[in-house]
């Protein structure tokens, strides 16, 4: 097992996602199940992968209004998942209180910052000023401020991010094995993300598409 992969179960089937767990769970230190499962499954089927005995990642990016954040989290009391993702850009107030919420259900909360697949250009179209660097700046500020467990970010901004907020750990998707991107842009192989301070990788693709088994024997074996 390497204990600092988690592999994003991208699947819609509760099929899928149990063969492809059994295949790897002894290769993994977790579950990240996200918006394509969580949207058609049930929370018995949930549940039930907790099984395989690892901790349980649940993607859903929840950005609202405060009270509706918070009742979101609240929901998840049952599903026996240990992290789920909220975006920064809730903002503080509404985080801290998101928070609090998590932690009386002991679920960690960690903060989404900007999308791997977004550049400097994506973001001035959408009118945010400055770069993705200075965003993800004001973002782990807040994250810190709210006193989260951790923070979603690109491999590229973890040095960064360590340094203003030691405490705070980094899941880096974005992850390759090789040049081929897809749709991430802001990406390192598995050694360089852990090399530069990520303390949990996200890796969906490049594990399952293929062999799964021979596919993150070959990124834990890249690992120095």
């Amino acid at each position: 097992m390497n204990k600092n992969i988690f592999v994003a179960c991208d699947v819609s089937s509760q099929k899928e996602i149990l063969n492809l767990l059994e295949l790897i769970h002894e290769d993994i230190s977790g579950i990240k199940i996200g918006l394509q499962y969580i949207t058609l499954r049930s929370p018995d089927e949930i549940r039930e992968l907790s099984k395989f005995r690892k901790p349980i990642f649940y993607d859903g990016k929840f950005f609202d209004i405060k009270n509706t954040l918070i009742a979101s989290i609240k929901s998840l009391k049952e599903l026996n998942i240990t992290y789920a993702t909220v975006h920064l850009l809730n903002g503080l107030d509404a985080l801290r209180a998101a928070n609090e919420a998590a932690q009386k259900i002991n679920i960690n909360l960690l903060g989404v910052s900007i999308l791997t697949s977004f550049t400097d250009e994506d973001l001035s179209n959408l009118g945010f000023k400055g770069t993705v660097k200075d965003q993800v700046l004001k973002l782990i500020k807040i994250a810190m401020d709210a006193n989260l467990h951790g923070v979603i970010c690109s491999p590229l901004e973890t040095k960064m991010i360590k340094k203003i907020a030691p405490n705070l750990k980094c899941f880096t998707p974005g992850i390759r094995i090789d040049e081929n991107k897809n749709d991430q842009k802001r990406t390192m192989n598995a050694n360089e993300a852990i090399k530069a301070g990520s303390d949990c990788l996200i890796i969906g693709r490049p594990i399952t598409n293929g062999n799964p088994k021979k596919n993150i024997q070959k990124i834990i074996s890249s690992i120095k």
